[in-house]
């Protein structure tokens, strides 16, 4: 059979693939992912409010990509009927080793990670249910889920900057005077800030999510999927500059009063990049293309395994559930660590109630205090602790929106400072925060797992991932702050002799004796 006869021999059976009732190979497929969301419903809530996040309005598609995948699962119903099923042997491995990795960055609380993992395991799941020629069959579609997960961020900074630059030279190409510093371009009558949300990223994820399943769908070659990708790559990107590039000589013109510049121009994009898809379909049914051979559409030889296809999907199933089980259970075998009390520090008057209007916030702690102490020598600073005995989305250390600033607060300076506590050395962040009265207040934060000082950056959360599959290690937050008044070198002073005066007693491995045993 030569390549043209395949083509067309696929594109008959995916015809009358759309009249064949349901299949036990499309219900695992089916199965693997309504089951995925199901065990795995924490992360799946997260990826919901995700999508329906209207801040950022980046993923808000999400809905559509999932409706895209069931979709482009039922179309080829037909095609799934005749692979027969085939498990491998070991097949539920990859999904033992899908599942510890959701396990891991779920008690690490990293967000992105354990959404990430999601589509890979449902492929998963069919692969070791159905075997490899299923798998293979809906890999696109699985995968088509990562155009709404939020792997697209890596080129988020690129982009900006990319958007910031050739808008800056389109401006200044029509004569308009306007420099730039950084991601903000001044013009005479204003300035624009080319904000992440302005970069353009939602119409180049959508746009290549468009050109995707339009390659899949033809049944392009993998040369011809190319084009349509740079293709709707270029013609977003295009959209965008011409977005920002509008809205700034609106602005320019009208004295920034234009409705683009003072009400809204985020619909606007979107009325631009509809018509960008005119112009899409037009020029993508100029291109050269290539069809590439259906190969799952020729005739299939041997059988299912029908005997191996029911303890495989058990086995299957088992794999899928060994993380959120293992979650489930880890949450209830452990005891509560017993609470940790503000010190009695020798030479200073407290614990007391601060009045010092600085609160700083961390959701759903399980453990929280918020004190003051006063020296007639040193003068007076606050001490507080936040710490978590389990971490998941909604309740962990580093969540959205925890700050040590607090509310009432802004950042002004930033840097790292060494710090001495009895006989060592602990490296604490130093933050300078600007009250909205105008008052400086000078902070020294720490954090730390298990009462050991730690920076909690991607190496040290992963590790604290692993750990907790046979513990669970308390992580917490250390912070002490005090008045820039009359200044904050004496400020620094003063959190020096608090931090000598606390941290043995707050982070004993890392401060105290316990360390030295290390």
């Amino acid at each position: 059979m030569d390549e043209s006869t395949a083509v067309s021999t696929g594109r008959v059976g995916t015809r009358a693939g759309r009249v064949t009732g349901a299949s036990l190979q499309l219900m695992i497929v089916l199965g693997a992912l309504a089951l995925t969301a199901l065990l795995y419903w924490q992360t799946s809530v997260e990826i919901a409010d995700f999508w329906q996040d209207t801040a950022r309005r980046r993923y808000t598609h999400g809905w559509a990509v999932l409706a895209v995948t069931v979709w482009l699962v039922w179309r080829q119903r037909g095609v799934l009927r005749d692979i027969p099923l085939r498990p491998v042997p070991g097949g539920w491995l990859p999904v033992v080793a899908g599942s510890l990795a959701w396990l891991v960055a779920f008690h690490a609380a990293l967000l992105v990670p354990t959404m990430l993992v999601l589509p890979a395991l449902a492929l998963s799941a069919v692969f070791a249910v159905g075997g490899w020629r299923l798998a293979r069959q809906v890999a696109f579609p699985l995968l088509f889920l990562y155009f709404a997960l939020p792997v697209w961020d890596l080129i988020d900074l690129p982009l900006q900057t990319l958007t910031a630059k050739i808008s800056l030279w389109l401006v200044q190409l029509v004569g308009i005077p306007a420099t730039a510093d950084g991601h903000v371009i001044d013009i005479p009558a204003g300035w624009f800030e080319i904000a992440a949300s302005c970069n353009g990223l939602h119409f180049l994820i959508v746009a290549l999510a468009i050109a995707a399943v339009h390659g899949h769908v033809d049944g392009d070659d993998w040369g011809s999927r190319l084009m349509l990708f740079a293709l709707a790559a270029g013609l977003a990107v295009m959209t965008n500059l011409f977005r920002v590039f509008i809205v700034i000589v609106a602005g320019h013109l009208t004295n920034m009063q234009h409705f683009l510049v003072k009400v809204d121009h985020y619909y606007f994009g979107w009325v631009l990049f509809a018509l960008t898809l005119i112009l899409y379909v037009w020029l993508s049914s100029r291109l050269p293309r290539s069809l590439r051979a259906d190969q799952s559409a020729k005739q299939s030889h041997g059988s299912s395994s029908e005997r191996r296809t029911v303890p495989a999907a058990a086995l299957g199933v088992a794999a899928l559930a060994l993380g959120p089980v293992w979650s489930f259970a880890s949450s209830s075998m452990f005891a509560n660590p017993v609470p940790v009390q503000p010190p009695a520090i020798p030479g200073w008057t407290g614990p007391m109630a601060t009045t010092a209007g600085w609160q700083p916030v961390f959701a759903n702690a399980d453990e929280e205090f918020l004190v003051a102490y006063q020296s007639a020598t040193s003068g007076e600073f606050s001490l507080y602790r936040a710490a978590y005995y389990r971490q998941h989305q909604g309740k962990e250390l580093l969540g959205f929106g925890n700050t040590v600033a607090g509310d009432g607060f802004r950042v002004v300076e930033v840097r790292e400072h060494d710090t001495s506590a009895g006989r060592h050395q602990v490296s604490m962040r130093e933050q300078i925060l600007l009250s909205t009265s105008g008052r400086e207040r000078l902070v020294w934060s720490v954090f730390a797992v298990d009462g050991h000082a730690d920076p909690m950056n991607l190496t040290s959360r992963l590790a604290y991932g692993i750990r907790a599959l046979v513990r669970q290690p308390t992580v917490s937050v250390v912070a002490v702050s005090g008045d820039c008044d009359p200044d904050c070198d004496h400020a620094r002073d003063l959190l020096q002799a608090a931090a000598t005066a606390v941290l043995p007693a707050l982070l004993p491995v890392s401060v105290g004796s316990a360390a030295s045993a290390d």
